[in-house]
């Protein structure tokens, strides 16, 4: 039906085209072109930052430390955030009961999230410290953030050990990912499947 819809609409473009002359035939074309054309579709798109380690010591004996933070653009479009959090380590409970808690020590993660300019002059909009098997746990925010560059970092020790019995064989592991969303409007005839451009981009 689309099809035949299209065809007939193009026999009455034709027709008007040598009916008509000068301006009014061209703004005919034109009003029947963006009939055709698919309208703007809005949608909420997520955008992604963080880290998944895996620790390998090797024949060290000392555990690894893995240190990193990376920058998120919050802007006045950003509707919701979302952090997820992971941490393994294999034995720990064990271990913890047998020598007490100094594997606290060199077997750890701790994560923060910083509102802009806050960093080391307050508290964090967020923090989690992990010295044992944490379960992936999910924190949500939907609220008014604060405009501005925020910064999610990460500080972590552990241990990989890969020995000759798989049985024997264990590796420290965390996972932090902080997701916030955003408006996106999708032009069909400009984007390729699943593009779009940030409302925010738009509105500049």
């Amino acid at each position: 039906m689309r099809g035949a819809s299209k065809a007939l609409s193009l026999a009455a473009l034709l027709v008007l085209s040598m009916l008509s002359s000068g301006c009014l035939a061209l703004s005919i074309q034109r009003e029947i072109i963006e009939d055709w054309r698919e309208h703007p579709v809005h949608i909420d798109k997520e955008v992604t930052a963080g880290w998944s380690e895996t620790f390998d010591t090797g024949a060290t004996v000392e555990s690894v430390i893995y240190q990193n933070e990376t920058v998120i653009q919050f802007d006045e479009t950003v509707s919701e955030l979302t952090i997820n959090f992971r941490a393994q380590f294999p034995y720990s409970s064990t271990i913890e009961e047998l020598i007490g808690n100094d594997t606290n020590e060199i077997r750890y993660v701790e994560a923060r999230l910083w509102q802009p300019n806050t960093k080391g002059e307050g508290d964090p909009f967020w923090e989690v410290r992990a010295t044992k098997d944490h379960p992936l746990e999910r924190f949500e925010w939907r609220t008014d953030f604060i405009i501005g560059d925020w910064i999610l970092e990460v500080e972590a020790r552990g241990y990989g050990v890969t020995a000759p019995v798989e049985q024997l064989s264990f590796h420290d592991h965390f996972d932090l990912y902080a997701t916030i969303t955003k408006p996106c409007v999708r032009f069909p005839q400009s984007h390729e499947p699943g593009e779009c451009t940030f409302l925010s981009e738009l509105n500049d």
